[in-house]
């Protein structure tokens, strides 16, 4: 049951405010479209007690309203309790685009203010529990500072879940240095993947250094990255056949670590064959690319010499055989 109404603004209690991410542009946009086309969507309100009505959904509109001097909001009243306003709120999550800690911060309300386990909320929500257990890892995680720079908007949800959130469980102290130099200079999450790719391959003495001045680091990784480019550009297509050949090389060396981990009886077959299907085709272009070397050597060198062919035939450089025929998905 619900009923819309018109509430004195100075009368709404503004309980899960903190819950927002603090967007000021937005206010302006929302005020704006207020002020031509009126408000639209009422807010959504539960309670009518000594605590006064309690606003579950439009703390974006209230606060345009706000900046617009008015006094009245209309609101929709719903009959439900806090608890349930807010599992509803959540489940309707497809109707808007929820910014990660919302949601974050409305399930540590549920799990604090109102006593619902991981397991009571994924239940409710229809959600599993992982869902629910990676976004309240956000507050399980990070400390008050960090949890206020991303509702203030200085780091955004996606960077604190997919960098600060591993680095603090990792190591607590880089990963408050990693959000205070976010704090005085922001870094674009594409950056902050790069930088955070980069950490975790490094050593200690390295990953010191790259907490202690995250910028530093990705300044010193673009100007090393542009002189590698300009060493390729420099040396023309030959270079960058060169250099492509050692990625190549690497890359295989790994695949051929892994291929225990990846292939192994029992496996699904259909996962099993899309594995193999597409080393088939790697395969083939392999293969392609040493007929092409052979076919220039023997037009252009003596018959003897033939180093690419060699090198590709390396057993180093090539997957192990019977490893790949012993787990090969059957015919059918």
């Amino acid at each position: 049951m619900s009923q819309r109404i018109d509430i004195e603004i100075a009368h709404l209690n503004l309980r899960y405010e903190h819950t927002r991410i603090r967007r000021p542009q937005a206010v302006l946009c929302m005020a704006q479209s207020i002020e031509r086309f009126g408000q639209i969507v009422p807010v959504v309100v539960v309670g009518a007690g000594a605590t006064g009505r309690v606003l579950i959904d439009g703390y974006l509109r209230v606060k345009a309203l706000k900046q617009l001097g008015a006094d009245l909001v209309a609101a929709q009243q719903w009959s439900d309790t806090e608890s349930a306003a807010l599992i509803s709120l959540l489940a309707r999550m497809q109707q808007r685009n929820w910014d990660l800690y919302e949601q974050a911060a409305i399930l540590q309300e549920l799990r604090l203010g109102h006593q619902l386990s991981c397991a009571d909320m994924a239940r409710l929500l229809g959600k599993d529990k992982s869902w629910v257990a990676r976004r309240l890892m956000l507050f399980d995680a990070l400390g008050d500072d960090m949890i206020a720079l991303v509702r203030n908007g200085v780091i955004s949800a996606w960077s604190a879940q997919r960098v600060l959130v591993p680095l603090a469980r990792a190591n607590g102290e880089h990963a408050v240095l990693v959000a205070a130099a976010l704090k005085k200079e922001n870094i674009p999450t594409r950056k902050l993947a790069v930088f955070f790719d980069h950490y975790k391959r490094s050593n200690r003495k390295t990953r010191q250094n790259m907490a202690d001045d995250p910028h530093l680091f990705l300044k010193a990784l673009e100007a090393s990255t542009a002189d590698s480019n300009a060493r390729i550009l420099r040396q023309g297509p030959e270079g960058r056949f060169f250099f492509d050949l050692r990625t190549v090389s690497h890359i295989l060396l790994r695949l051929i670590k892994a291929v225990p981990q990846v292939l192994y009886g029992g496996q699904e077959a259909l996962q099993r064959r899309r594995l193999l299907t597409a080393y088939a085709e790697a395969a083939a272009l392999m293969q392609t690319l040493s007929r092409d070397i052979d076919d220039d050597q023997q037009s252009t060198a003596p018959a003897n010499f033939n180093l690419a062919s060699n090198r590709l035939q390396d057993p180093a450089y090539q997957p192990p055989g019977e490893g790949i025929a012993q787990h090969r998905a059957p015919c059918h």
